[in-house]
């Protein structure tokens, strides 16, 4: 049987599509405008693109050609944006989108971050400061609390999946990466798909991996996560790695039946603590390895006194009661600027009682301003003229220093302008107490005689200024006998008579 040639009618093969080639100016998804390519490697290609809708710079992450041709490097490559959307931490890259560009090729949208990973600094500089290993490495933990808090094993931890990018001060500042081999302990999701637990195996980091990993990538827990971690900070701590071999075969024995070199011989200012705590997460057996919180708790005595936030953040998610660590204690402000809770409510009663003396002062001198202005006596441009000066006599008697107290300042030319109204008031309300009493019966109950005289003027006893007292009215008051009638008193002695 001779097969049709394509003369005489045979269908030709489908043309094979061009692999995916993510360019500056290309549209993805009709939202994200890819600006260049910033990293790529085996599994995928990493441009940074601007969301034109948000105008917010974005990461965005293809899946290489290469790996399209296997399912189980699509399906983890899917899988890491899954799980690291389920982890809500400030020290985890964040994953804002996924999806397929025409041709099938998936993406994950991811923030922008401007550094470089720990594995480049480390090449480039070799060991790092020990106060910013320990700041790393206590947002390391940190990441780590909140992704085994939320039933996650991340199984690749590594130099090159963290991320280390600057605050505005310069502080390091972590993210972690990377989630495709990632394990959900909460349900155990890899018994349905033995393909992903044998690329798992295949695609972890040898000389970063637990015994027990090396063993099992299946049988694994969140202690896997913490033997990788000291491997990374025994890395940054002095230039070389925990284990060393010429191939993969032999740093897994290594591995597996070896112990690492103290890092103070190579490194001879890796303080004790520090470098028992390091070697403590690289025990073998997983029941005997250091944890993730004693790691922290001993970091934190070495890094800046900023990491301090990081501590308390794992020991919160761990569920661990806060420790009483003996750190430097930073210097309290002077008390014009910084005040205890205690000495606050102080300040505010203090405020509140000089508060209320303002007040009444206030009250007082409406008052006797009210008085005068009603009798006369004080007339409004006597009073500007009072304030005014006043106001000179405290502003040149105050200090120019700002540390007089605002009620002072205001006090101060109050109170001469209330002397100045009292002064005047004075003879007016001297006035109207004479004039009250003069209207008063006497003791024995006769009224006065001379009601009707003129007034006679009075001097103040405090001003020598010869006041008027008030006039009264000129109507005819009504008059009274000066001797009421008595009136028959009933008792038991008698006069109580009943008129019938």
């Amino acid at each position: 049987m001779t097969l049709p040639t394509r003369r005489e009618g045979a269908l030709p093969r489908p043309a094979r599509q061009p692999p995916f080639d993510p360019k500056p100016g290309l549209l993805v998804e009709g939202k994200y405008r890819v600006e260049s390519v910033i990293g790529q490697g085996g599994m995928g290609v990493v441009v940074a693109a601007t969301h034109e809708g948000l105008d917010q710079r974005v990461a965005i992450k293809f899946l290489a050609p290469e790996a399209m041709r296997s399912a189980e490097a699509v399906e983890r490559f899917l899988r890491e944006a899954k799980v690291a959307a389920k982890v809500k931490s400030d020290h985890v890259a964040r994953v804002s989108d996924v999806g397929r560009v025409e041709g099938g090729t998936p993406f994950i949208v991811m923030e922008h971050l401007e550094g470089t990973d720990l594995a480049g600094l480390v090449d480039r500089s070799g060991a790092m400061p020990i106060d910013e290993v320990c700041e790393i490495g206590l947002q390391a933990c940190e990441a780590l609390a909140e992704v085994h808090a939320a039933g996650i094993v991340h199984r690749d931890l590594k130099p090159s999946n963290l991320f280390i990018t600057r605050r505005a001060d310069g502080s390091p500042y972590l993210k972690l990466l990377d989630f495709g081999i990632s394990k959900l302990t909460a349900n155990d999701d890899e018994s349905e798909d033995p393909a992903l637990t044998r690329t798992a195996a295949l695609m972890g980091s040898p000389s970063y991996m637990s015994p027990e990993q090396i063993k099992s990538t299946k049988e694994v827990d969140a202690r896997t996560d913490v033997w990788s971690l000291g491997a990374v900070m025994y890395e940054a701590l002095t230039g070389k790695r925990a284990f060393r071999g010429e191939t993969v075969p032999q740093v897994c024995a290594m591995i597996a039946s070896e112990e690492p070199a103290a890092p103070s011989s190579i490194r001879a200012d890796v303080p004790a603590e520090l470098e028992g705590a390091v070697l403590a997460c690289l025990v073998k057996k997983p029941e005997e390895r250091g944890t993730l919180l004693q790691l922290a708790r001993t970091l934190v005595r070495f890094a800046p006194d900023r990491a301090r936030a990081s501590l308390e953040r794992v020991e919160a998610v761990l569920g661990a009661p806060r420790s009483s660590l003996s750190l430097p204690v930073i210097a309290a402000k002077p008390a014009e600027v910084a005040r205890t809770q205690e000495s606050w409510g102080t300040e505010r009663g203090r405020k509140r009682r000089g508060g209320g003396a303002f007040v009444f002062l206030a009250v007082v001198a409406l008052g006797v301003l009210g008085v005068g202005l009603y009798t006369g006596r004080i007339t409004v441009r006597s009073v500007t003229q009072q304030v005014a000066s006043a106001t000179s006599a405290v502003a040149s008697a105050l200090p120019a220093s700002s540390d007089v107290p605002p009620l002072a300042r205001v006090v101060a030319p109050l109170a001469s302008v209330l002397q100045s109204a009292a002064s005047a008031i004075a003879p007016v309300a001297s006035a109207a107490a004479s004039a009250a009493f003069a209207d008063e019966p006497d003791a024995s109950g006769d009224a006065d005689e001379d009601d009707d005289d003129e007034p006679t003027a009075t001097p103040s006893a405090s001003s020598g200024v010869v006041s008027v007292p008030w006039r009264p009215s000129t109507a005819p008051r009504p008059t009274q006998p000066k001797h009421a009638p008595v009136r028959p008193r009933h008792g038991k002695g008698g006069g109580n008579h009943k008129h019938h």
